[in-house]
């Protein structure tokens, strides 16, 4: 027995993911299914999903005080 799911997604992300799909010679709700299958197999899902610090995120600013606090690491014998 199969069960319909539905979600909302916005117009471009689906065009997007409806491109690589088609591409790789299935379709998005195929896709979908081996996403799923994939959790339920492993118990565990298939991307990560953490959050971590992105370095490239600093602002100028911040990028600039890491720069001059690196200066003043006292492990540096001078």
């Amino acid at each position: 027995m199969t069960v319909l799911f539905r979600c909302r997604v916005e117009k471009p992300l689906l065009k997007k993911v409806n491109s690589v799909t088609q591409r790789l010679g299935t379709d998005t709700g195929e896709v979908f299914r081996i996403f799923l299958a994939e959790i339920a197999r492993t118990g565990r899902v298939p991307v990560r999903l953490a959050l971590e610090p992105d370095e490239t995120a600093l602002s100028p600013w911040e990028q600039r005080a890491e720069t001059l606090e690196s200066f003043y690491d006292e492990s540096k014998a001078w």
